[in-house]
């Protein structure tokens, strides 16, 4: 049975993952945030939805990319964390 992604997990990926060395091209979605695999296939809703609205708002993002590839990594990174600390992960 495949579990929901949601926005409380999503930031406590995003907050291991971003305290790893080498963090392009990983998904916060999927186990040890490979950046290969479909994280869609994971659950039973979209992450990558949750994922673009966890920083829409901050960030305007529209297309499909992931915000790294749309935005490049040490923007999205930033912006992510600037996320993170407005809604009282960190």
């Amino acid at each position: 049975m495949k579990r929901t992604y949601t926005e409380k997990m999503h930031a406590q990926r995003l907050i291991k993952m971003l305290s790893k060395k080498d963090i392009c091209n990983k998904c916060p979605a999927t186990p040890g945030f490979k950046g290969n695999i479909n994280a869609e296939d994971l659950y039973k809703n979209s992450p990558c939805v949750v994922c673009k609205e966890f920083i829409r708002p901050r960030l305007g993002l529209f297309s499909i990319m992931c915000p790294c590839g749309e935005l490049g990594s040490e923007k999205a990174i930033k912006r992510t964390w600037l996320a993170l600390e407005e809604k009282e992960y960190l």
